[in-house]
């Protein structure tokens, strides 16, 4: 036995590191490393078993590789990106062959199945952000040559291609759907199986499975495709020559059915095609399956007899058709010792396959099954560069084998019956005392003999269950009650005949002839026509929200009935109706395209003469929203309703939904209406958020809102002039609130952050001043701070001090509102109040005495009354209290431009002057601007 050790940094230089993984092919391997900086990456390409590397620089950072399976020179390269490159050279010149591929989801053309070898099968992202099947040559894969074989989208990461076999599957409506073809046919609709079994390699027919019940575990295998299950049978001794007490029907071997994450070591079951029989798993003997005992065993004629081998978990190595097992123990320390056997497992050996301990990160064997060379990878530290081991077993072997080195066997099941899946087979293996190489000329395979049909060679058709067998009477299949077995099959043509089951089925695979015949005297019947069901109408790329003049394709599906004299009458909701004949047999989609913003009911419905069907899908066309503004009032009462409204541009209705937190609260409210009222019941500072949601935009808006007790409210109104120039948008009416602050702050001495104006929404243009109470004040005390604060207010305003110049030669006066007959609200909660009011009443007389005399003592322009308790919305209707009228004066005086254009200026950057010039109304090219 020859090892070779290979450090990694002796070959790449001291510079680049390790990215990927090691790929070997026949005398071949490469390395894909890229340098420490990650701006260029290279190929370390070896035709003498790592002797020597040639670098070969690429333009791509390498994630997969992936080489044909006959043609050593041709290989893909999957890239981070999702691009797939192909070389036909060995790495030395690449091709760019499709973008947007799904990783691990691409397969080679397969000998036997695919005519042209230069195939590869792939999924891809189309640009409607669906995926979708197609195949393509490496020669040439460009739109207009690759081929679409599957119609519609799949879902991602569904496609596998297997052998004979092509898998994927369509999610729709929540609904999983799976569709296989076998050799290359048409896709059809998956029934069974719903679960994948590990498969016995080199047997066919044989599965293990694990089967739960009341949470426990237990292994089972079948030799005829899951038709009768068996427990395995335990060992009689363990791997000391101990027996080991384990008997049937209390105690059995169970093995864990899972396999390895890392692609570079082996599971937990160890099968291979050339080494018929021949199974090591890791388990436990018992009653069940115990989840941290991974004790390791083996048989050698199918499960028939079993042996432990390791007490702990090993990676298995099958090489030279498992005439070689070469086993390393799994674990996390490092390890420099390897074993291995010759004669199936029966007595093991050790060789030290490096001189310094390593962590071992995976097993490779050079391709083929005959081969007796191995790799061992690893590293001696977690920062240490990567370590290469080659193990050579060819010459551990003096020669090759002759027939006279071999010995026959007969596969059997549990019950010892040696016809399996309808034949008897014969297989031959390596004896025991010879030394030799099988090599590549070996087959295991030695005689079949074809058996009669027996009742085990059947199964119980699809929609027939097996009852439970009555005394020496074998079960029987019999219809569920679901099940009407004289019903024609789904895809019965009107004039073609169809078969009703008896109830049962030959197994698949089964090769019996003669015999038992439980499928004779099956009834002929004629299609009739079958009334469409299951109809189905889809957007392709799944998606119900489009934007206006977006192209969209409309798939028609039917699961059940006749499609070849079916109409289909079509509605596309924006008048558009047509009536096709095949039409889920087409491959011609409807196409179609909406201008206008909408919800559009789209209906289909088949009908014939035997019955109808209709599928009806409602498609959302809307415009992704361009900008989104929360207007709410910043100051307000505690416990006082208020009303928080969303304005969206473009305006969508019934189209958009709108997300509401209030504070701190994750659960937000969800409304279509752009308005939500609510009461605040704490005082301070309270953020409210609000997102917008239409088809796939969403935007969001934040705005803070002060909660007081109490606080003093003077309705203003402006000269008419303003009227002509409100575009009667938020934006604007905060740049006026703005305005008309600093300017009585500015008058009256007032500090800024204790006045807050805010125009109200709608013609005549008005507006509410909110006078907060300075911070340090008690909140119910009455001073003649306060007083003095409205009266210079006041003051202010009716001296036509408050003024500003609006672009066009107007001059716009703020006073206050003359239609109230009390300019001086008090707004707050009504808490408080409510108690004091309880309070007067139950103090009756004294009382209303006490409240008398304290009114008439208070100055007449400063009476403090609660707020009225009536529902007021603030952002959508003023409010009005009547006053003395007083005459507006339109200023006449000149003032500089200079002067206005600082004055509006300072009240939002952006808008300097431009605000109060819209000439427009509409809020769409305000926001625009």
């Amino acid at each position: 036995m020859l090892t070779y050790h290979v450090l990694l940094t002796e070959i790449l230089y001291v510079k680049a590191r390790l990215l990927y993984l090691i790929i070997l092919f026949m005398l071949q391997i490469i390395l894909v490393s890229s340098s420490h900086n990650d701006r260029d990456q290279s190929l370390f390409i070896s035709m003498d078993e790592g002797a020597t590397f040639q670098k070969q620089p690429i333009t791509f950072f390498v994630e997969t590789l992936l080489f044909h399976p006959k043609e050593e020179d041709k290989v893909l390269a999957y890239t981070k990106e999702g691009k797939l490159y192909v070389s036909t050279d060995l790495g030395k010149k690449w091709i760019l062959l499709q973008e947007r591929v799904s990783k691990d989801h691409i397969f080679w053309a397969v000998a036997g199945v695919d005519g042209d070898p230069d195939l590869v099968h792939m999924e891809i992202q189309d640009p409607s952000g669906g995926y979708c099947y197609i195949t393509c040559q490496i020669q040439n894969c460009s739109d207009k040559t690759m081929t679409v074989l599957f119609t519609g989208s799949i879902d991602q990461d569904s496609l596998t291609v297997q052998d004979d076999y092509i898998f994927l599957q369509t999610t729709s409506a929540n609904r999983t759907k799976y569709y296989v073809s076998y050799r290359r046919n048409s896709f059809v609709q998956m029934k069974l199986p719903k679960y994948a079994l590990p498969k016995v390699r080199g047997v066919k027919g044989v599965f293990l499975a694990n089967q739960k019940i009341d949470g426990k575990v237990t292994t089972l295998i079948t030799y005829n495709k899951g038709r009768d299950w068996d427990y395995l049978k335990p060992p009689i001794t363990d791997m000391n020559g101990k027996p080991t007490n384990c008997k049937p029907p209390d105690c059995h071997l169970h093995l864990h059915l899972r396999w390895a994450d890392n692609p570079y070591v082996s599971g937990t079951v160890h099968t291979k095609d050339t080494a018929p029989g021949l199974i090591m798993g890791a388990g436990n003997l018992g009653s069940q399956l115990v989840e941290y005992k991974e004790e390791m065993y083996i048989t050698s004629d199918c499960g028939n007899t079993w042996r432990q081998v390791f007490e702990e978990e090993h990676h298995i190595l099958y090489l030279d058709h498992g005439g070689v097992i070469v086993a390393i123990k799994d674990t996390s320390i490092p390890l420099k010792i390897l074993k291995f056997s010759i004669d199936e497992g029966q007595t093991w050996s050790t060789h030290n396959f490096t001189s310094t301990s390593v962590f071992v990160d995976g097993l490779l064997s050079e391709p083929g099954d005959e081969t007796l060379v191995m790799t061992v990878f690893g590293h001696i530290s977690y920062r240490s560069d990567w370590e290469l081991v080659k193990v050579d077993f060819r010459p551990s072997f003096p020669r090759q084998c002759t027939e006279d080195d071999y010995e026959s066997w007969d596969l059997t099941n549990l019950q010892g019956d040696r016809c399996i899946m309808g034949q008897r087979r014969s297989f031959r293996k390596r004896k025991i005392s010879s030394w030799c190489i099988k090599g590549r000329s070996f087959t295991s395979a030695l005689t079949s003999k074809v058996c009669e049909c027996v009742n085990s060679d059947f199964l119980c058709d699809y929609g027939f269950e097996r009852s439970a067998p009555v005394k020496s009477e074998s079960s029987k299949c019999f219809a569920d009650f679901w099940f009407n077995p004289e019903s024609p099959p789904e895809d019965c043509v009107l004039g073609q005949a169809y078969t009703s089951s008896t109830g049962y089925r030959k197994v698949v695979s089964n090769v019996c002839e003669g015999g038992v015949d439980l499928q004779q005297n099956l009834a002929q019947h004629m299609c009739p026509l079958l009334a469409p069901k299951g109809l189905q109408i889809s957007i392709k790329g799944e998606s119900l929200a489009v934007k206006p003049g977006e192209d969209i394709t409309f798939i028609v599906r039917q699961e059940q009935g006749d499609v070849l004299n079916t109409k289909y009458q079509v509605d596309l909701g924006d008048g558009f109706k047509a009536i096709y004949v095949n039409l889920t047999m087409t491959s011609e989609p409807i196409r179609h395209r909406y201008e206008n913003p909408g919800i559009y009911r789209v209906s289909v419905k088949a009908e014939n003469v035997a019955g109808d069907d209709e599928a009806v899908v409602f498609v959302q066309v809307n415009s992704l929203l361009q900008a989104l503004h929360l207007e709410v009032v910043p100051v307000i009462g505690r416990n006082q309703e208020v009303n928080l409204t969303a304005i969206i541009l473009p305006k969508n209705p019934n189209l958009t939904v709108f997300y509401w937190w209030i504070g701190n609260n994750l659960q937000p409210f969800l409304t279509l209406e752009s308005f939500l009222m609510t009461k605040f019941a704490e005082t301070g500072e309270v953020r409210v958020t609000v997102q917008a949601s239409c088809g796939n935009s969403m935007l969001q808006d934040s705005k803070v809102v002060q909660v007081f007790d109490h606080f003093h409210i003077l309705s203003l109104k402006f000269t008419k002039h303003l009227d002509m120039y409100n575009p009667n948008i938020p934006e604007w009416r905060e740049d006026i609130g703005r305005v008309v602050t600093r300017l009585l702050a500015k008058e009256t001495n007032i500090p800024e952050e204790s006045l807050v104006t805010v125009v109200k929404p709608g013609l005549p243009t008005t507006a509410d001043l909110h006078v907060l109470l300075p911070a340090n004040q008690p909140k119910l005390k009455r001073s003649v701070t306060t007083d003095k604060r409205i009266a210079a207010l006041k003051q202010a305003l009716n001296a036509h001090n408050i003024s500003f110049f609006l672009r066009g030669g107007y001059w716009v006066l703020v006073t206050l509102d003359d239609s109230d007959s009390d300019s001086q609200r008090i707004g707050g909660g009504g808490g408080y109040w409510a108690i004091v009011v309880l309070f007067v009443i139950c103090l009756v007389v004294v009382g209303a005495f006490i409240l008398y005399k304290f009114k008439r003592k208070l100055p007449g322009r400063n009476v403090y009354a609660q707020m009225h308790n009536e529902k007021e919305q603030e952002m959508t209707s003023p409010v009005n209290h009547s006053e003395d009228t007083q005459n507006i004066i339109q200023g006449e005086e000149f003032i500089d431009d200079d002067m206005d254009s600082q004055t509006l200026g300072n009240a939002r950057g952006n808008h300097s002057g431009v605000v109060l010039s819209i000439n427009s109304r509409e809020m769409h090219s305000y926001l625009v601007s």
